[in-house]
C-alpha cells in the first residue's frame, strides 16, 4: 500500500500556518505600551517576500508532481511504443514549465514597488 502524500502536505501546511500566526495572535492580545516603547511594525515588504516564496514553492511542488506522473507514464509508454518517446518528453517539459511560471510570478511580485 503506497502512502498518500496529500494528508502529509495538509498537516505540514497546517503546522506551518500555526507557527506563523500563533505569535501574531499572542501579540495582538497584549496590552498596548507607550508610543516610545512600541517596537517597529513589520515592513510591508515582508508580505511581498512571503507571497513570492509561496508562489514559487507552490509552483515547484506542482511541477514536481506533474513531472513525476508524466515522466513515469512517458517511460512506460515509450517502453511499449518507442515512437512516442518525443511526445512523452514534450509532455514532461510542459510540467516543468509550471516551475518556470512560478519563478516568473515570484520575480514579478518582487519587482513591485512597496
Amino acid at each position: 500500500m503506497r502512502p498518500q502524500i496529500l494528508p502529509w502536505i495538509l498537516y505540514a501546511s497546517l503546522i506551518t500556518l500555526c507557527l506563523i500566526f500563533a505569535p501574531l495572535a499572542a501579540a495582538a492580545e497584549e496590552q498596548p505600551v507607550a508610543a516610545e516603547e512600541q517596537p517597529a511594525a513589520l515592513p510591508p515588504s515582508i508580505f511581498k517576500f512571503l507571497s513570492a516564496a509561496i508562489a514559487f514553492a507552490a509552483a515547484a511542488i506542482g511541477a514536481g508532481w506533474a513531472v513525476s506522473k508524466a515522466g513515469a507514464a512517458g517511460l512506460a509508454g515509450s517502453a511499449e511504443r518507442p515512437e512516442i518517446r518525443t511526445t512523452a518528453i514534450i509532455i514532461t517539459a510542459l510540467g516543468e514549465a509550471i516551475a518556470i511560471y512560478g519563478i516568473v510570478i515570484a520575480i514579478l511580485i518582487l519587482g513591485q514597488p512597496t
